[in-house]
């Protein structure tokens, strides 16, 4: 087997991702069965030893892990103890009046030293680097969509502020005064740039999200473009790049010394995200390669990179930028086997003239667009797995932008060094004017690109995850089997046309399916209603639910919004996104009307409240604002619970987005299903009614 350190490294963090999110008692059935796979490959020699090597590793390190180290932590569970704490650089500001919330190291317990993180949704501080004393009430990390992300950064635990502030002197770590430098550069590009401009260049230079408007996100993510603003490998080695000096200068000691002095830069400036690290290892390791004139595989040295990663936090592997980052190395490394297989077999190797130029230009655009192509595939399985969105103009959207991110990149970094020899050079203020006028214009057109490519009808795509992931597992089944019969040359057109049959029986399924999802503020959410790309909003709560509405119907193939029902009694005046609204509080005690295709909604108005009936005939779902009072009770299979409940309304079950509900232990309450991102439900008029994306609550 070739590449042994490359398989043995995406072995060791594929081990370690699937440690981190399975119960541990399926760990030991596991861990049984890969000491046995190992025994045998020992025994007989197996060129798969390196694979089953790298999971028995990547396990077991786990295991050794989070026994000596996490344990211990996770023991302070339930406790409330006085902690010595330093505020970390991703605090913001809290819900309470002068208070932030973010991550906290705890340097010390009840007067004994430690080392861990905490995360805390409300402490007394001004600003990162402050050091302090107080009381905090441990618990465990809520199971939540941010719990994988917080335990890859090293987060352990939640601390509630209790009291018994006591100041401390500042903290001198060189990574607050990064983070400082980091916030001043983001000021100054702001300054000089206009104000939709500013943050999306202080995005892809610095890292710094906190002045990118929403609507430049959103219109990145639409375009499949949002990696170019987080900052990753591509801009490190962008900026490295600068420094080269073409391959002549590769050995030359002084310029190795200079460029890894600028990769550990930048990867301190930006605050080291996984991204950003696994690039700066994997450079790192190039440039000590060339310090000692040996030769450099890019796929093992990213495999080395997993495992320096894997080893200082098994749960690194969790992090979405780690996956997206490895997937997209694995897919330009395809790319690149790929390009070496067409220029060995594509005819024309022995032409001359103006015929080799073609060739080699017909290679070049051939690569070019593969190594977008494949990238992007590469990535798909890890975003339709998160529940992100994907696009399907990604590739066509890379291939207009990526070449224009380094010239953004280097104007930045003009207008930054005129901005600081500006005060000495009086010459210096006129240039780092026209240098930001450059900047504009670039980023304009880099942004009307975006915009351009994000406003096409494919723009948006929605993939169910079960599907789609299925379809990806039996596609990728399929490449193994081509592969060990010699055949994956045949691999492409076969996966074509079963990719095809996929996408056709998809469609087909999808036909007629409802899905109603509860979106918006926790306990009182929205419910959008999507049917074969016509949705109808059940609208309650504020302006922050009809932005999550807006966000989910992006995000879900930009459904057309075809009706709203508004079922607030009272509230502010908000404009909503479609014409036909019907407003419950104008209504009589009840109105029915037929919505979308085969379903009725049928509108209960009383003087504590508004309910609303979905229903096919035969299953029910139910959304209520306020307190109802109907003379006679309406049995429904679901309802989309909010703060209260109402004799009104007999739910079979219960579906909410609150942790802990004030009504969870009325009497009568029997299911209760709970959601913490978005859970939702899914009808099949007339066949069947399904809850997904929520798990059963244990009642008392």
């Amino acid at each position: 087997m070739k590449r042994k350190l490359a398989i043995f490294g995406l072995c060791f963090a594929g081990a370690e991702l699937f440690a981190a999110n399975m119960p541990p008692l399926v760990l030991v059935p596991a861990a049984a069965l890969l000491l046995l796979l190992l025994f045998l490959s020992i025994v007989r020699r197996s060129r798969a030893l390196p694979l089953v090597l790298g999971a028995v590793a990547g396990l077991c390190w786990f295991c050794v892990f989070s026994f000596a180290v996490f344990r211990p932590v996770r023991a302070l569970a339930g406790q409330t103890v006085t902690c010595m704490v330093t505020v970390e650089t991703d605090a913001t500001a809290a819900y309470q009046n002068g208070q932030l919330r973010g991550t906290l190291t705890v340097t010390g317990i009840n007067g004994k030293s430690c080392h861990f993180k905490m995360r805390s949704n409300g402490f007394p501080a001004q600003e990162p680097g402050e050091t302090f004393t107080a009381d905090f009430t441990m618990t465990d990390l809520p199971k939540d969509a941010y719990r994988a992300s917080r335990l890859s950064r090293g987060i352990l635990l939640q601390g509630e502020y209790t009291g018994g502030y006591k100041t401390g002197t500042d903290s001198c770590a060189p990574r607050f005064a990064l983070y400082r430098l980091r916030k001043n550069a983001s000021a100054l590009l702001r300054r000089w740039l206009p104000r939709d401009l500013g943050g999306l260049e202080a995005a892809m230079l610095l890292g710094d999200k906190a002045a990118l408007p929403d609507t430049v996100q959103d219109t990145f993510r639409a375009a499949g473009i949002s990696h170019l603003l987080a900052v990753s490998g591509l801009h490190l080695a962008l900026l490295c790049g600068l420094f080269s000096f073409g391959r002549r200068r590769r050995f030359c000691w002084p310029l190795i010394l200079v460029r890894a002095a600028v990769a550990m830069f930048y990867m301190l400036l930006t605050g080291l995200p996984i991204s950003v690290l696994r690039a700066g290892i994997v450079f790192l390791l190039v440039l000590l390669g060339d310090w000692f004139y040996q030769p450099i595989d890019l796929l093992t040295l990213t495999g080395a990179a997993a495992v320096l990663l894997g080893l200082q936090n098994p749960y690194a592997p969790c992090d979405i930028g780690f996956q997206l980052s490895f997937c997209a190395v694995l897919g330009v490394q395809a790319s690149v086997a790929l390009t070496r297989w067409e220029e060995a077999h594509i005819p024309g190797q022995d032409a001359e003239g103006w015929q080799a130029h073609l060739r080699r230009d017909g290679l070049t655009v051939l690569s070019t667009v593969q190594t977008a192509a494949l990238a992007s595939l590469a990535t798909l399985p890890v975003l339709v797995a998160q529940g992100l969105t994907t696009s399907g103009v990604g590739v066509l959207a890379n291939l207009l932008t990526v070449w224009m991110l380094q010239p953004a990149l280097v104007l930045g970094l003009v207008v930054l060094a005129l901005q600081i020899v500006a005060i000495p050079l009086a010459i210096a203020a006129p240039l780092a004017h026209m240098a930001s006028f450059l900047l504009a214009v670039w980023l304009r057109i880099f942004y009307a690109l975006a915009s351009w490519c994000a406003a096409l009808p494919l723009a948006r795509l929605y993939l169910p995850r079960e599907y789609t992931l299925l379809v990806l597992v039996l596609l990728g089944i399929l490449a193994l089997v081509y592969y060990a019969a010699g055949r994956f040359r045949w691999f492409l057109p076969a996966g074509v046309v079963c990719a095809a049959v996929a996408i056709v029986l998809g469609v087909q399924m999808q036909k007629g399916v409802v899905t109603m999802a509860l979106v918006g503020t926790v306990g009182n959410p929205a419910v959008v209603c999507v049917q074969d790309g016509q949705a109808v909003v059940l609208f309650r709560g504020g302006e922050a639910n009809l932005r999550a509405v807006r966000s989910y119907l992006a995000d879900h193939g930009a459904a057309e919004q075809v009706l709203t029902v508004d079922l607030r009694r009272s509230g502010t005046e908000i404009t909503f996104d479609t014409e036909e609204i019907c407003t419950a509080q104008t209504t009589g005690a009840y109105t029915t009307q037929p919505i979308l295709n085969g379903l009725t909604l049928d509108i209960y108005h009383t003087s504590g409240g508004n309910l609303a009936v979905v229903g096919d005939g035969r299953s029910h779902i139910a959304v209520m604002a306020g307190s109802t009072a109907l003379s006679a009770p309406v049995a429904v299979d679901v309802l989309c619970a909010a703060g209260a409940l109402s004799d009104s309304v007999q739910p079979a079950a219960i579906l909410t987005t609150a942790s802990s509900p004030r009504w969870l232990d009325q009497p009568g309450v029997q299911q209760v299903y709970y959601g913490q991102d978005i859970p939702f439900i899914q009808l099949r008029p007339g066949r069947s009614l399904q809850i997904k994306e929520a798990e059963r609550v244990a009642l008392q």
